[in-house]
């Protein structure tokens, strides 16, 4: 009954209602708005053939908005979860046409209420109306064209569905803590396409304009938009069952950045010298949680408005963590939007590592405040320039306020080697690349567009120099601010700064630099020939590909890149990033001079900051190895990470021995600093999982343990006072790999000190969790492996009872990692069934976590392929990637024909289904066939030269 009253009294209060005529909506089905929001689509046989996506999906551009006026009231409401909504477009006409066209998207639009007049003018008479469900597009045909030069408002009154499918404006909901109930939160998630889904709109991110909006809630409610409010509390017309909030006009910015929350969630507040208003919001129960985003967040806003040289444009900053959101966090101008995980941190339950990727996030999302927000791609294509740029200046946003995480050494592995492995597959995709379709879009959110783009980015800042770069960012974001942008205008500016610094030599351009980087896909290896004698070194430049030993033909295209060339003797300063040298596009070789002595091994790439890979002659490499083992601090700890990274997969290509490749790691045991090892480890767990289910793999644990032991017995498994951030990244690291290799001390440590937890008489008592806090995943994880069903439901115990969402998160990761068959089983179907306590946002978690299980890969397989209905109908949208990643990691550990025909089979079978999950699915493949060669040609051999090292050390 509440929720009908609502509906009508919110028509009471809007104007102008005309007589009734039939309707038509955007959508199959409800014909009429209802109280059923979730209709189900009507089942109808699949056509064998699928229809082709549109592709010609661009708005006619004869229409400009200046300005949206909304009026929203979400009921959130059990068996309602309407929206009720009232949008009045003000647009500029730019040629003369016959037509209105919005985008607009499982929407119920109310034909009798849609009007078109000139501004402060007579109406113009509408013809008909069409809609196109495959362009998603809601037409008001004209019998009176539209007029050049004229400005013209469009009024049209609609229902909204507040779905749960994590898209558009949908609901969420989470357990009060103090009452046991149920409590709905209405949220947004608009990038990139969902805006259409919640008004109808221009839904392009390079059509801008102003927004006044107003949300309807219950008084018992709060809401919070993009703009402060105006007037809050109005009272509604005809009711006192809702009230008004009207926020003030917004600046000018594109649909994917409008956001709303309608809560009953508390905040904290925080203004500095800079006059912005910072607020976090969080549930109740958790506003405890917020004390380290309240800490950091205004600093790192300070901090960018220095950066940028340019004042952040809004007078307020607001950051909400909901219970379901499916990305890390959503920049929403003015009002970020997180998933919990990704702004609350609870002291003595969450882990360093949880700070450290709060810190990362909350500066990454302020970053875009500027670069995406006030300045944005002119279409999703160069979606790597936002996201590439906020994923690079994340790391000096952390480094200038969280110096003592030390991210900017950690760069190289968190995200310069990590994209490494997907831009080496054939399968990759070049950073800026044409998308039409929504599908497309939603699909380039992948690692080349964050960390590639990071990493090319980060390339440009240190050979340009930084305060070139600084000043020509400054300059870019000041002269197209509220505009939008193409990733030319941007190496306009850095050319021309870089011209007038004297940083970029003049017969030189960014453009011309950056277009190897960005329009071709994949990355060089450089391959470097000393001439001993004469000091000098031969340079050789090729694509680097991990299956390159047996290249597919398809591909005809030849590789060449502009390089910047740094290199440093072994004991010489790795300061100076900055390149004298550049191998050019098509240059076949490059002689470079200044080489050290014959007897001193040389380094290219100081500080790994181009993005390539380096080989060497055989000399050389040996002379690496050698220095690692006498000395190691002669060579920047980078670029020892860079050594163990680039030795391991030139190895794995086929482009460098195993034996020599190995060499170099054998230093490790003398190794304390965590980038180098993070860097080896990473290379070796690839053999690990190769191996695992072989003959090999004992004396590849033998190897192991006598390589980590010495790390594992100087750090131990307990904290020490003097320890850094990195030092504890170095012990969940070798705690890892001691237990996994089957170290007794550590295993015993384990299920000693989750064996004490469970034996607490108060174990959800926040203090008395005996484990370290930051060794939760690991000693979780490996108790859980080694125990039973009562420690599995003991940790789920402790998950359903936990408010701490990143304790939650880290329990739900170490569930996948017991051996019984029947437990994993059982909670891959808890992923996907309602009410089991598994959110839609962590089914991925679920899934990935018992697909890196060993015993766990076939099982995911199974699931993945007898649930499949359920499992499609589930992740829509942008949560579809959830299928990518869970294929991902099944196929990350195939190696045989036999498993690779499946993966293929599946993918056949559901091609049509995928979504912007294909291309996922396509790079799983081709690392499943990398693996089965890597199999036939490396197995015997590594397993002889393990044996071999085991008997030189038993000796």
């Amino acid at each position: 009954a509440c929720a009908v009253v609502g509906v009508v009294v919110y028509y009471v209060g809007v104007e102008e209602l005309t007589k009734s005529q039939p309707r038509r909506n955007t959508r199959q089905e409800p014909q009429e708005p209802s109280a059923e929001p979730e209709p189900e689509p009507s089942k109808q046989p699949k056509p064998k053939t699928p229809k082709p996506k549109v592709t010609d999906v661009r708005l006619p551009t004869h229409l400009v908005p200046l300005e949206y006026k909304l009026e929203l009231v979400p009921f959130i409401i059990p068996d309602n979860f309407t929206i009720r909504g009232f949008a009045e477009i003000e647009m500029n006409c730019t040629e003369s046409a016959f037509n209105v066209t919005l985008h607009a998207a499982d929407i119920t639009i109310e034909n009798d209420t849609v009007k078109v007049m000139e501004k402060d003018g007579d109406n113009v008479d509408i013809f008909n109306y069409d809609y196109d469900l495959d362009r998603e597009f809601f037409i008001v045909n004209l019998n009176a064209g539209l007029l050049a030069g004229k400005t013209y408002v469009i009024k049209i009154h609609y229902t909204a569905y507040l779905k749960d499918n994590l898209k558009g404006f949908y609901r969420s909901v989470y357990k009060d803590s103090n009452t046991g109930e149920e409590e709905y939160i209405a949220t947004t998630q608009l990038q990139p396409t969902d805006a259409r889904r919640v008004f109808p709109c221009f839904d392009e991110p390079q059509i801008k304009a102003k927004y006044e909006i107003s949300l309807g809630r219950r008084p018992d409610m709060s809401s919070i938009s993009n703009m402060p409010i105006a007037s809050e509390g109005v009272p509604m017309e005809g009711t006192s069952d809702y009230v008004w909030d009207k926020y003030q006009q917004s600046v000018k910015m594109s649909t994917y950045l409008v956001a709303f929350v309608v809560s009953k969630f508390k905040f904290v507040e925080t203004t500095r010298d800079n006059n912005v208003r910072f607020r976090i919001w969080s549930k109740p129960d958790s506003l405890d949680q917020t004390a380290y985003a309240q800490e950091i967040g205004p600093k790192m806003l300070e901090f960018y408005e220095n950066y940028y040289n340019v004042k952040f444009p809004l007078p307020k900053q607001d950051m909400i963590a909901v219970p379901d959101f499916h990305a890390g966090a959503m920049e929403n101008w003015g009002l970020i939007v997180y998933r919990e995980t990704a702004l609350l941190f609870k002291e003595g339950v969450s882990a360093k590592s949880n700070k450290e990727r709060i810190a990362i996030v909350v500066s990454h999302e302020l970053a875009h405040q500027w670069f995406g927000n006030l300045v944005t791609p002119s279409w999703w294509t160069d979606l790597w320039l936002n996201e590439g740029f906020a994923s690079y200046v994340q790391y000096l946003g952390v480094e200038a306020i969280q110096p003592e995480l030390k991210l900017l050494e950690q760069f190289v592995i968190m995200d310069l080697q990590n994209v490494f492995s997907i831009d080496a597959l054939e399968s990759s995709h070049p950073i800026s690349i044409p998308v039409k379709h929504p599908d497309e879009i939603n699909e380039i959110f992948d690692s080349i567009s964050y960390k590639k783009g990071a990493s090319i980015i980060r390339m440009m800042d240190k050979f340009l120099t930084t305060n070139t770069f600084r000043q020509a960012l400054t300059n870019y974001l000041t002269d197209l601010q509220f505009d939008a942008a193409e990733q030319d205008d941007l190496w306009q500016h850095l050319t021309a700064q870089g011209h007038k610094d004297g940083r970029l030599a003049l017969d030189m351009e960014v453009k011309t630099i950056m277009d190897t980087w960005t329009l071709q896909m994949g990355f060089p290896v450089v391959t470097v020939r000393r001439n001993y004698q004469g000091n000098t070194a031969t340079i050789t430049q090729e694509r680097f590909l991990i299956g390159k030993s047996e290249e597919k033909a398809t591909d005809t295209k030849e590789y060449s890149w502009w390089i910047p060339l740094t290199f440093a003797a072994a004991g010489s300063s790795f300061n100076d990033t900055y390149s004298e040298n550049w191998m050019k596009e098509g240059e076949q070789t490059k002689d470079v001079s200044g080489m050290p002595e014959s007897s001193t091994a040389v380094v290219f790439n100081v500080q790994q900051t181009g993005y390539y890979r380096v080989n060497y002659d055989q000399k050389n490499w040996e002379m690496l190895a050698q220095q690692l083992m006498e000395d190691h601090l002669a060579i920047n700890v980078i670029n020892r990470a860079q050594i163990m990274d680039d030795a391991i997969n030139l190895a794995k290509s086929d482009m460098l021995d195993y034996e020599t490749a190995l060499s170099v790691t054998g230093y490790l045991s003398k190794e304390v600093e965590y980038i180098p090892w993070a860097s080896a480890l990473t290379g070796l767990s690839y053999i690990n999982k190769m191996l695992k289910r072989t003959s090999a793999y004992g004396d590849f644990k033998r190897y192991m343990l006598k390589l980590i032991d010495p790390i594992y017995t100087k750090l131990g498994f307990n904290a020490r006072p003097e320890d850094t951030h990195l030092d504890i990244k170095l012990r969940k690291k070798a705690i890892s790999w001691a237990c996994s290799m089957g170290n007794k001390d550590c295993l015993n440590k384990a299920k000693e000190n989750f064996g004490a937890w469970m034996g607490m008489v108060e174990p959800d008592s926040e203090l008395a969790n005996p484990v370290d806090v930051n060794l939760k995943y690991e000693t979780y994880c490996n108790a859980i492996a080694d125990g039973g069903e009562e420690e599995w439901d003991f940790a789920w115990k402790r998950y359903q009872n936990s408010h701490v969402a990143t304790e939650k998160s880290t329990i739900l990761s170490s569930l996948g990692c017991t051996k019984e068959v029947w437990l994993l089983n059982r909670y891959l179907n808890m992923s996907i069934t309602p009410d089991s306590g598994v959110r839609i946002q962590d089914g991925s978690r679920v899934m990935g976590s018992v697909a890196q299980n060993t015993v766990g890969r076939y099982l995911t397989f199974d699931f993945l392929r007898q649930e499949w209905e359920r499992l499609n109908k589930l992740f829509t949208g942008f949560t579809q990637k959830n299928i990518g990643r869970a294929i991902k990691y099944i196929a990350g550990s195939f190696s045989t024909l036999f498993e690779m025909d499946q993966l293929k089979a599946f993918e056949a079978a559901h091609s049509s289904e995928l979504g912007i999950s294909t291309r996922a699915v396509k790079q799983a493949i081709e690392t499943g066939e990398a693996n089965v060669k890597w199999m036939e040609k490396n197995y015997q051999n590594i397993w002889s030269w393990l044996k071999l090292q085991n008997t030189r050390q038993s000796a």
